[in-house]
């Protein structure tokens, strides 16, 4: 059994990103959607371009729980031991999740972001020939032994596949220590009115809104079910850090991902709602079901 310093280090966190490609002389403005899909896996039309982010795919209670492995001591409510994760389907069938896609894109190698393997082998039910953009050298390793043909890094000064640029951010994957390295997704086109941040998993901190105010998204996606472990904390946004980047951004769409489907989780969508409904913010945040797809003109 390998322990929590092995695991982060072998199942990481490890960022998705881009692939260079000549830049077009002109630009048809696209319409972009992002669907729900579960947890953080969403499927992002951008550019014309169709993504998978974090494509963790694996069926309901067919993955992990924390009563098992090298987490057993970091869960804070003992009661979340014994539940198996995901804790819900996939709200359609795997083929149109898969179907149609250019690029998976990955903020990092967590097991509830990517499907992994006993045998340190990553993302099975995924096409291997379709590009794969991970945030550094290691992930990288882990997917060529995974199978995957095309794996690129994207990078802070960001790159371009099929005319849409992906530029890495900073996250922070912890209140106390971070949960291994984590990074966010920064989308924009010529060929999109608008632009659309995907923070991935991080807390609300100084780093984060220094981003926010050189970036000003039009849409922003937050993880944010508050789920915690004894040693690094609450790892993603809670309420409070939702307000922040409301009141950072007042002009931004705000959408609430990575909801109801991890064992460690402290807010679900109805207690989010109901929090933001205290902070009188109900209506500045979407709280999408699984399967539901928004468009942005």
């Amino acid at each position: 059994m390998i322990n929590r310093k092995e695991f982060i280090l072998q199942a990481g966190t490890f960022c998705a990103a881009a692939l260079a490609a000549p830049a077009f002389a002109f630009h048809e403005e696209k319409k972009m959607k992002i669907k729900q899909i579960r947890n953080a896996t969403l499927r992002v039309t951008f550019g014309g371009v169709e993504f998978l982010v974090d494509p963790w795919l694996i069926s309901r209670s067919e993955g992990f729980s924390f009563g098992q492995g090298p987490f057993t001591a970091e869960v804070v409510d003992p009661a979340q031991l014994g539940i198996v994760m995901p804790m819900c389907e996939l709200p359609m069938p795997l083929s149109n999740v898969l179907s149609g896609v250019d690029a998976y894109l990955l903020t990092h190698l967590h097991p509830d972001h990517f499907d992994m393997a006993p045998d340190g082998t990553a993302g099975e039910k995924l096409d291997k020939s379709v590009p794969l953009f991970v945030q550094n050298e290691c992930e990288v390793g882990v997917m060529k032994k995974s199978g995957f043909e095309n794996v690129r890094t994207f990078t802070d000064d960001g790159v371009t596949f099929k005319g849409v640029t992906l530029k890495r951010t900073f996250a922070r994957h912890g209140t106390k220590e971070p949960c291994g390295p984590a990074s966010g997704i920064f989308f924009s086109s010529p060929g999109e009115k608008k632009t659309l941040w995907i923070l991935g998993d991080t807390i609300w901190c100084d780093e984060v809104a220094k981003t926010m105010a050189e970036l000003k998204p039009d849409v922003v996606v937050l993880n944010a079910c508050a789920a915690q472990l004894k040693t690094y904390g609450r790892l993603i946004m809670n309420d409070a850090d939702v307000e922040s980047v409301c009141r950072a951004a007042p002009n931004a769409v705000v959408i609430a991902s990575h909801m109801d489907t991890v064992a460690h989780a402290s807010l679900t969508r109805e207690t989010l709602k109901a929090a933001l409904e205290r902070r009188n913010l109900a209506s500045r945040v979407l709280i999408p079901d699984d399967g539901e797809e928004y468009d942005f003109e």
